[in-house]
């Protein structure tokens, strides 16, 4: 294939690349746009909480598409499939730093999922963790929070609420 072709290649491949990325960040941004105003009219404040969110897990998307589809156009030509090589694997090195780094929120993450579904502390029950004694006001994914006897919020990641001893003064006082 003569060095035509692969400019034509690469140009066609780099524009699907675009509405790829178009299509991803448009089709995204519908769907949370519903997922929203249902929320919104539950609880405004936990709307705005999942905006924040989703707008950083949209970036992170549109980041990986925009990389793949430049990985993509530069292993069209010779020259640059080497570089394109070398960028796969520098993009694997930092995923596994990014991994590394993000470990105390994945863990967090993973332990509000285990709450959720263990349940050892409920919403309005009264518990001692560490150093702390409250009513827990809220159950994220990432933290509990609790409302201490002086009005003192406290928020708790949820990795320590699974990892470290609590107790439950509410269990057996107002729980099925």
């Amino acid at each position: 294939m003569d060095s035509s072709n692969r400019a034509v290649q690469a140009l066609v491949l780099a524009g699907v690349w675009v509405l790829v990325v178009i299509a991803v960040r448009f089709g995204l941004g519908l769907v949370f746009a519903r997922y929203e105003r249902r929320l919104a009219a539950r609880d405004p404040m936990d709307a705005a909480r999942r905006r924040t969110t989703f707008s950083f897990l949209l970036r992170v998307v549109v980041v990986v598409v925009v990389l793949v589809g430049l990985w993509s156009v530069l292993s069209v030509f010779p020259t640059t499939q080497e570089a394109a090589s070398a960028f796969l694997a520098s993009s694997a090195v930092l995923a596994i730093v990014a991994g590394v780094a993000l470990s105390t929120p994945l863990g967090n993450l993973g332990s509000g999922v285990l709450l959720a579904f263990t349940q050892p502390v409920r919403l309005g029950d009264r518990i001692s963790i560490g150093e702390f004694t409250g009513v827990v006001e809220q159950i994220s994914l990432s933290y509990t929070a609790l409302a201490t006897d002086d009005g003192t919020y406290v928020f708790v990641p949820n990795q320590t609420m699974v990892s470290t001893m609590l107790v439950n003064r509410s269990v057996g006082s107002h729980r099925p």
